[in-house]
């Protein structure tokens, strides 16, 4: 019994020593990311590690500094550390390089400022751990997307397919054993006497011939899950819905429109001035990513297909390099016949994106397409949209017509039906 207690100790001693070192670990680790949040927090807009941007690159900013106190001043206050330093030659120096330009104070105290320049010294560490971080969440968020109705339903019928050649073993068993007791008097019923030597085809052709009512009824459940799955399969000719190809660029959509809450609107400007909603420019992309040159997903790797397309150079920040125009696979495109006007349906319809894209801001890489875009559909929701009349000048004489015309009934609210929104003209010319 002593020797049980004891070894319920060691192991309790080894508990013990294991959480100590994991907080340990992820103390380290929240050290060695707290420098990253701080370096992007609080530098990322004007500096670089590799290259210019507003300001210099700080890849080795320790070596250039005569001592390391001296440059935690600096980066505290320069404007401060300029007046009281009237001798260091390198800061001021450093101030007419860059055309007097103010660096404004930082809000961080010395042990902050040693993780900035610990991370700027070293940013690989901290770097792999959150990549690999990123990507675990990466693919438990992909994991937890899929959907496994599939394999249960497989699974399942794997089980009972086991389950009843189970009980065709044992059944079969129990045959042999009453014809091993009994003879061919076991095997009589309804006055025939089932031979045990038959084939498999022989007992099948015996069973189907005293069951025909339920043969012919099997024959028609078949017949129509056949026809069914046929019927289906036509309807899905030219329907596109869930296609997601692959894009020269890996933008998320998540990232932009969910994360940073980023307006539709300010990518697809023309959505709200006219038929197409286009798609952005790549210097569009730059209004933002000249000073974002680092991706939270994947990196430079992406973000440097952007200054490909539109020539930028990030080591003396102009575009004095050639040109690549970017490649988009469309993804949303209606048949020639049909007609479509995005700003009378976000502008007068006051129509949300989501309606026919989707949850947009949810969607990671690749985008896809939401709805069927069907003639079907189209009709439903002109037949369930309720037209938002209030408010909306464009509307206020329909709508007073309208409301004169179904007075007797009572109606005030109308759908695009009652507009004339099932017209064949509307959409079709």
């Amino acid at each position: 019994m002593s020797r049980f207690y004891s070894k319920i100790g060691n192991v309790k001693v080894l508990m013990h020593a294991c959480v100590l070192s994991l907080f340990i670990a992820l103390s380290l680790q929240v050290d060695a990311q707290d420098g990253k949040k701080l370096f992007r927090g609080n530098c990322a807009s004007c500096h670089k590690l590799e290259g210019k941007l507003v300001g210099p690159a700080l890849s080795g900013v320790q070596d250039r500094w005569d001592s390391k106190e001296n440059l935690i001043a600096w980066i505290q206050n320069s404007q401060q550390y300029l007046s009281d330093n009237p001798g260091d030659d390198y800061a001021h120096s450093l101030y007419e390089e860059y055309n007097k330009s103010v660096m404004p104070a930082m809000p961080l105290d010395e042990a902050q400022v040693n993780a900035i320049l610990d991370y700027i010294a070293n940013p690989s560490a901290g770097e792999e751990k959150e990549a690999g971080a990123g990507d675990k969440q990466m693919v438990a968020a992909q994991d937890s997307g899929e959907d496994y109705t599939l394999y249960w339903l497989l699974g399942f019928l794997v089980v009972l397919l086991i389950v009843i050649k189970v009980l065709l073993d044992v059944k079969r068993s129990v045959k042999h054993l009453l014809y091993d007791v009994k003879g061919d008097e076991g095997f009589e019923k309804d006055g025939e006497v089932q031979d045990f030597n038959w084939s498999t085809k022989e007992k099948l052709q015996h069973w189907a011939g005293r069951n025909k009512v339920l043969v012919a009824l099997m024959g028609v459940v078949v017949l129509v899950v056949v026809l069914n799955v046929v019927w289906q399969g036509l309807l899905g000719v030219g329907v596109y819905q869930g296609y997601a190809p692959e894009q020269p660029i890996k933008f998320s959509h998540k990232i932009h429109a969910g994360d940073n809450e980023i307006s539709c609107v300010y990518c697809h400007h023309a959505a709200e001035k006219g038929k197409h909603s286009n798609i952005p420019s790549a210097m569009l992309c730059m209004n933002c990513h000249q000073g974002i040159q680092e991706g939270s997903r994947w990196g430079t790797e992406e973000i440097s297909k952007i200054y490909e397309a539109v020539g930028y150079n990030t080591e003396t920040a102009e575009y004095d390099k050639p040109k690549k125009p970017i490649k988009w696979v469309r993804i949303h495109n209606l048949p020639d016949l049909a007609y479509f006007n995005h700003s009378q349906h976000v502008v007068a319809g006051e129509i949300e994106c989501q309606e026919c894209h989707g949850p947009v801001e949810t969607y990671d890489y690749p985008m896809k397409q939401y709805a069927p875009l069907t003639m079907g559909w189209c009709i439903n929701c002109h037949r369930e949209t309720e037209v938002k009349m209030n408010g909306n000048d464009y509307y206020d004489d329909l709508h007073a017509e309208l409301v004169e015309k179904y007075k007797e009934e009572g109606i005030e609210k109308f759908t695009v039906e009652q507009i004339g929104g099932l017209e064949c003209a509307k959409c079709h010319y």
